[in-house]
């Protein structure tokens, strides 16, 4: 899950000092130091002051979020038991009540904000207006698209070139023998500097469609490369760039969503230190 740990989750997940000591309450719930690692006593004044009120925060929007119904759903469920074990398993003891109400509320907020994803919508003046003012964004360098299949010795990876050579249905039996490998096969699109530069320099000179004539050797091992497409450098049209822009978009408006939320509920809240 994305950005599933906030600040007090992070916090949570280092050693804590767990001396139970009420930092405050809100609307009745106390939030105790045991959320706390040991560092906080190295803080300032004002940075503790600062991390109280996002631990506030994130109590006003966890205690509300922990009300919905998905947080009785098989993925929440599954979400919380896989995270509680990683944490308990890191550090090898068993979290408090108020640590697995953190994890919990963590997992609340990012179920929460897929949830919103899925729904909120943007129109295509919005779209358009990104592009327009965001069109640097956009540029990408000479690009290849490869699929690649990687062993450690040279002898194995002539022989998978071979066979491959003489294959009458390369894209099938280029897919098939890398999952023989245990291998994805596709590698999707690289620019040069995303990837060994010897592999891209090689393959961006082929033509699309073909196997590299030779096993090309990087510090990852010895590549049988199968080039698939390539793209001189550029900028993404509009209706390129358009399903990357209606994202980007999309997670601005439940971040400021759930913002507004938050500090809704805070505004509202009865805070006692």
């Amino acid at each position: 899950m994305k950005k599933l740990i906030t600040l007090l989750a992070l916090m949570t997940l280092t050693t804590s000092i767990a001396w139970g000591k009420t930092l405050v309450t809100v609307n009745g719930h106390q939030i105790t130091d045991s959320l706390l690692s040991q560092e906080y006593q190295n803080l300032t004044k004002e940075q503790k002051n600062n991390l109280v009120t996002q631990l506030i925060k994130e109590e006003v929007i966890y205690a509300d979020l922990l009300k919905k119904p998905f947080v009785n759903t098989p993925e929440f469920k599954q979400a919380f038991e896989q995270q509680k074990q990683l944490i308990e398993q890191q550090y090898g003891k068993s979290l408090n009540s108020e640590q697995l109400r953190s994890i919990k509320g963590s997992i609340a907020v990012s179920l929460y904000q897929q949830n919103e994803f899925k729904s909120v919508y943007t129109s295509e003046s919005e779209n358009k207006t990104f592009y327009q003012n965001n069109t640097t964004a956009f540029k990408f360098p000479n690009s290849i698209e490869i699929a690649n299949i990687i062993v450690q010795d040279e002898p194995s990876a002539k022989e998978i070139l071979k066979s491959l050579q003489s294959s009458k249905d390369i894209d099938k039996d280029f897919l098939k023998l890398a999952h023989e490998y245990k291998q994805n096969g596709y590698m999707g699109w690289f620019g040069r500097d995303s990837m060994p530069k010897n592999l891209f320099d090689k393959a961006y000179k082929y033509k699309v469609k073909r196997l590299l004539n030779a096993p090309v050797k990087t510090k990852h091992g010895y590549n049988v490369v199968y080039l698939l497409n390539k793209k001189a450098a550029g900028t993404l049209t509009y209706k390129e760039a358009k399903p990357r822009i209606e994202q980007i978009l999309k997670q601005k408006k439940v971040m400021e969503e759930l913002k507004s939320k938050m500090e809704t509920l805070y505004g509202q809240a009865e805070i006692i230190f």
